[in-house]
């Protein structure tokens, strides 16, 4: 018989939260949503789901425990990239690409989070993988070439991805103390460097920069 405080579904009663049918998707959009809203560090299958508004248990018929629950939410996200179909030279889509893959996980700045751990990992990125790969060898590279290119092109983007929490407003104060610490009088060039603290919108832009200089150096100038 089902509890007297759950449906047989796993609804809290009264909470009138449901606003899906529980399933996979929907535990894994959930998941997202606390990812995005409150910090990696906020998900739990507790948590997501009281975002549901079922009980926990309900939640095991779709994710056995949280590390599952990650690596669907890692796929979801690489499901839902759009790999760019455009003209021009391996270069030219090269960047396109990149830019693309930075835009999409800046939106989902906990999946930087997750990669850090260096364990899981979305099966579905493969597609990107595959696509960088060919591009870099129509750029004409080789395989052990072109696999190298795109290890450097991902750690750039990755950490660029991994820097820009570091500049929200709540971390300044924390910095500033530590650099208080700091003789500035040994560091003048870390010192007039400081007085122009980096903006995130300027560590956005330069993102591009360094991703065209980073291919100019890595694929076959003609």
């Amino acid at each position: 018989m089902p509890s007297s405080t759950t449906d047989s579904d796993g609804t809290r009663p009264g909470t009138g939260k449901r606003r899906a049918p529980l399933n996979r998707a929907t535990v894994v959009a959930a998941g997202r949503r606390v990812a995005r809203d409150e910090g990696l560090s906020a998900v739990t299958l507790r948590r997501v789901a009281a975002e549901l508004g079922v009980t926990a248990m309900a939640l095991y018929r779709h994710v056995g425990d949280k590390r599952e629950l990650l690596l669907a939410m890692l796929d979801d996200v690489a499901e839902q990239l759009v790999l760019p179909d455009s003209d021009g030279s391996p270069s030219d889509r090269l960047q396109l690409a990149f830019r693309v893959l930075h835009d999409h996980l800046t939106a989902e700045p906990w999946v930087a989070e997750v990669l850090k751990a260096g364990e899981l990992f979305g099966p579905r990125a493969s597609r990107f993988v595959e696509h960088a790969l060919a591009l870099l060898e129509e750029a004409g590279l080789g395989d052990e070439e072109a696999a190298d290119a795109y290890w450097a092109l991902w750690w750039y983007t990755f950490g660029h991805l991994s820097y820009l929490p570091a500049l929200r407003p709540e971390g300044r104060p924390a910095r500033h103390e530590l650099m208080n610490r700091v003789r500035m009088t040994d560091h003048p060039r870390l010192a007039r460097m400081l007085a122009r603290p980096p903006r995130q919108a300027a560590a956005e832009d330069a993102f591009v920069p360094g991703l065209q200089a980073l291919l100019r150096g890595l694929l076959p100038q003609d």
